[in-house]
């Protein structure tokens, strides 16, 4: 079943709070019951800084390659808390736009999280630069579960196969990992974007897509990724994740970029409200309510390209609900 089908079958009433200003009006209990249905992805960014540039991410041109912010140890055990008053089950990914492991506390906060909530999954996105088998092993005694590493070429040069070849080799060799089950040559990484091992528990892919040809926008930051047609499409990341920040801000999605300069299109802060308070609200059920049917997006939403596994013959059923609504 997709998501779009799991929140639509015999959820009338939470449809109500999930697209219209009811979800602000109900009390906390069912405000937690809300988001403990609906939300499958957690994402937590612990730390601002990133060592990259990348030509097809907004970091190339923000002051995230300089200055390194960290969010606050009570902003963190506030949401791990708040999550754990629901038992969250689901995935926590402890990265946005920042590089995790350049956080040297980065085991002791995931050791917060995994005592508070044992049974969520937690994971984050790297380029693997400050990966090693030691740094590894740490962060698997502490609780972590998933590391997605992204080879990322370097800015506006071309990575050939026999580059990714040689880099998944050195990554390897750095993780002390001599038990590759695919016969890993120059060939399969041509014929495959990614390779898994477990090593300490901990699941580690390594992947090497073409990100200026999938990479998507950004909010419009990353002008050569802009789609040339306003997009049409639903989105359903406003309603399966909960995005915050380095400093408690929270957007719609993971998509919306935030840095010191660059806020455009908070929800609200969890310095000021609850992480369920913030889900209800009007503002973000008005967010959800412009990308839940077949339509003209506007704002940060208008030439965003991610992908979204809607089908078009569902519309009719998306534009029914939303009239339902405005009755």
């Amino acid at each position: 079943m997709n998501y779009f089908n799991q929140i639509t079958t015999n959820n009338s009433d939470n449809l109500k709070l999930l697209l219209t200003s009811n979800g602000e009006r109900v009390d906390d209990i069912n405000k937690m019951i809300l988001f403990k249905k609906h939300v499958e992805i957690v994402n937590i960014e612990l730390t601002y800084k990133c060592n990259r540039k990348c030509d097809y991410c907004p970091v190339s041109s923000s002051d995230r390659k300089f200055d390194q912010i960290t969010m606050s140890d009570s902003h963190l055990i506030k949401i791990v808390n708040e999550l754990s008053s629901i038992r969250y089950e689901n995935r926590i990914s402890l990265n946005l736009y920042n590089e995790p492991m350049m956080d040297k506390n980065l085991h002791h906060k995931i050791k917060i999280i995994r005592d508070r909530l044992p049974h969520c999954n937690i994971g984050f996105n790297s380029n693997g630069d400050y990966l090693n088998d030691r740094a590894l092993e740490l962060l698997s005694e502490s609780g972590l579960d998933f590391i997605c590493v992204t080879l990322h070429p370097a800015p506006n040069k071309f990575q050939s196969s026999r580059d990714v070849f040689r880099r998944v080799e050195k990554l390897l060799l750095k993780l002390h990992y001599k038990n590759l089950t695919l016969n890993f040559d120059e060939a399969a990484v041509i014929s495959h974007d990614h390779v898994s091992i477990t090593k300490h528990g901990v699941k580690v892919r390594i992947q090497w897509p073409d990100w200026r040809q999938e990479g998507t926008n950004r909010a419009g930051t990353i002008d050569k990724l802009n789609s040339k047609t306003q997009r049409t499409s639903p989105c359903m990341k406003p309603f399966r994740e909960f995005t915050i920040f380095y400093d408690g801000s929270v957007q719609p999605c993971c998509e919306s970029f935030h840095d010191e300069v660059n806020n455009f299109c908070e929800i609200g802060n969890i310095k000021d409200k609850s992480i369920f308070d913030l889900y209800a609200s009007t503002k973000l059920s008005d967010f959800r309510s412009q990308v839940f049917d077949f339509s003209p997006k506007t704002g940060i939403c208008a030439h965003c390209t991610v992908k979204d596994y809607s089908v078009p013959s569902d519309d009719p059923l998306r534009k029914s609900i939303l009239e339902e609504l405005r009755k």
